[in-house]
């Protein structure tokens, strides 16, 4: 998920969307551009062991934010939030959140 600091969406900036990747040992795996109601992205069924999510827009700082984690048991689904800084259009964080699904 993108947010600013209120946490609302943040689907996009100047009219152009944020886009996610899902990388592996440096290759692309997958690439979703961020839904433009929820400013979200999904990455389905992986199998067990370790990725970097990569989100991008040309209008941020930096214009690329990676993040690695590891999916440990099949039954997890992390979720992230990329938080970013709308005024001033600067990363902020990434928070981080791992469930069970149901």
């Amino acid at each position: 998920m993108i947010r600013n600091q209120d946490n609302v969406a943040l689907t996009s900036i100047d009219g152009i969307a944020f886009v996610t990747q899902l990388q592996r040992s440096g290759k692309v795996l997958a690439e979703e551009i961020v839904e433009l109601t929820y400013a979200d992205a999904g990455f389905d069924d992986l199998p067990l062991g370790q990725y970097s999510i990569v989100v991008g827009h040309e209008c941020v700082a930096p214009e690329e934010v990676s993040y690695d984690t590891k999916i440990l048991a099949e039954d997890d689904v992390i979720f992230l939030t990329f938080v970013y800084l709308e005024p001033e259009r600067i990363f902020l964080q990434v928070q981080a959140v791992v469930e069970k699904r149901l």
